[in-house]
């Protein structure tokens, strides 16, 4: 276990903040949960049309617009976009966060190749597994990231409160999201 996992549980167990654990996330071999949500640039997004339009899709979610883990994550995915595009690949990015909150973070972090998606009720994040509740500071997406083929088979997924996503801090974690997608 890390010092900052160490510390917010320790925090949180002290402060009554301890998070209640998100739902049964999908994993490798189920069948990607189709959705509909609102975009960055004014993009409406469904999964599957996505993916009929590419070889695979890359799905992460994120818990917020601006915070540091996910601005480094949201930049990383950024400067690899030329990768991900030839391996006929669309990054999406899900935060519970406002269509508002995403134009400005996309704005001051430079984000323009992807899009991020807004999942203000929590639902997508919720089907995925990836819904966060922590009592006092509200509701957030889990940091995870799927990989999803074009007929809807999810051939990747990473968590961070499991270890097997590799630091978003680097380029570690886009590193092994494109080995995945090119030993597919």
């Amino acid at each position: 276990m890390d010092r900052r996992s160490l510390f917010l549980g320790t925090m949180g167990v002290s402060l009554g903040l301890a998070s209640t654990p998100a739902a049964r996330a999908l994993d490798t071999g189920a069948k990607a949960v189709n959705f509909t949500l609102p975009g960055t640039d004014g993009e409406t997004i469904e999964l599957d049309k996505v993916l009929s339009q590419n070889d695979f899709v890359t799905l992460y979610f994120y818990n917020q617009d601006g915070s540091p883990g996910c601005s480094i994550e949201a930049q990383r995915f950024e400067a690899a976009i030329p990768e991900f595009k030839s391996r006929k690949t669309r990054v999406l990015g899900v935060s519970m966060d406002s269509l508002d909150k995403h134009e400005e973070f996309c704005s001051s972090k430079g984000l323009k190749s992807f899009t991020l998606l807004s999942d203000n009720d929590g639902k997508v994040s919720e089907a995925y597994g990836a819904d966060l509740k922590i009592p006092l500071l509200g509701r957030f997406s889990d940091r995870q990231t799927f990989l999803i083929k074009k007929d809807g088979t999810i051939i990747g997924h990473w968590l961070e409160r499991d270890q097997s996503m590799a630091s978003v801090k680097t380029t570690a974690h886009v590193d092994q999201i494109l080995a995945a997608i090119d030993t597919a």
